[in-house]
């Protein structure tokens, strides 16, 4: 066994590679990055880029949606001796997909001209980015129907609300098969999960694809639709709903279906403004003899 470890300049080139995709040295005051040589043969990139960021996303290297993280990265790096990390979609040529990478730089100031400089890489990621959207997409979904379940469609909605202006009208819809216990109980809970998997395919096919489908829970499902007060809209997805699910009974199985809708009017409401108002609409759709809609526009 050796009792001296040796990192010669060999073994680093070795480990770096076997790490790292791309390697940069990052000069703080004139902006320009240089690709480390091995590197930028293999991966075929250019060895110089000038402007940072934006001389990445010109040579086609940075995707250019990253443009804003990679160069408020570059700009922290300019200022302090620090360590920064970040995730983004970049290539090693043209002619190559964009892929996941996580980027790591390092600022210090270099020993000989007492400057601050930078070095930092590329690492390929896109697999493991690729493995965790997929878990979070599956933990985002209702497994029995396919829409998003109730805490993920909660939180697209508040988001999308949010970003909206105060004065933008949408609409929420919330639907409740009508004795869905009564079916289960007389038919199976196999012609249930059936019923609740058609009618989340008829939600899907009757909304906008700007729209967000989820499953409040049960036989309870929502539906928001955003930018609309339109009264014509919300009539023209009730009826094209309550249709088509009476066409889901057969084998004297009878399906229906009571909507509720909120519209708001006036102000721009939370997410649970939208949820008691559409609820509260549903059950008196209920109390009118089930099978219908009602509407309230608050």
């Amino acid at each position: 066994m050796k009792e001296k470890w040796d990192l010669n300049s060999q073994k680093l080139g070795i480990l770096l590679r076997n790490f790292a995709d791309m390697i940069w040295e990052y000069d703080t005051e004139t902006h320009r990055l240089f690709a480390e040589p091995e590197c930028s043969k293999r991966c075929g990139l250019p060895e110089i880029v000038a402007d940072g960021a934006r001389g990445l996303v010109d040579a086609g290297v940075l995707h250019p949606d990253y443009l804003p993280s990679l160069s408020h990265l570059f700009h922290s790096l300019e200022i302090q001796d620090c360590t920064l990390t970040a995730e983004l979609l970049a290539r090693s040529g043209i002619s190559r997909d964009y892929n996941w990478y996580r980027v790591v730089f390092t600022s210090f100031v270099d020993s000989e001209s007492g400057r601050l400089q930078a070095i930092g890489f590329f690492q390929d990621i896109d697999y493991e980015v690729q493995q965790r959207l997929k878990l979070q997409h599956l933990a985002n979904m209702d497994c029995h129907t396919g829409v998003y379940n109730a805490a993920a469609g909660r939180q697209l909605i508040q988001n999308k609300l949010m970003q909206q202006s105060p004065s933008t009208h949408n609409a929420m819809f919330v639907f409740d098969i009508d004795n869905f216990k009564l079916i289960n109980d007389t038919y199976g809970h196999y012609r249930g999960d059936e019923i609740l998997h058609h009618f989340a395919d008829i939600l899907r096919c009757v909304c906008r694809k700007t729209d967000t489908v989820f499953r409040i829970g049960g036989d309870e499902f929502g539906l928001f639709a955003y930018n609309t007060d339109d009264e014509k809209l919300v009539q023209r997805i009730c009826t094209e709903i309550l249709c088509r699910t009476n066409e889901l009974s057969e084998d004297c199985i009878p399906v229906s279906v009571s909507i509720g809708v909120a519209v708001n009017k006036e102000y721009a409401p939370s997410y649970f403004d939208y949820y008691r108002a559409a609820d509260k609409a549903m059950y008196l759709a209920k109390e009118n003899g089930k099978g219908n809609y009602r509407a309230d526009y608050f």
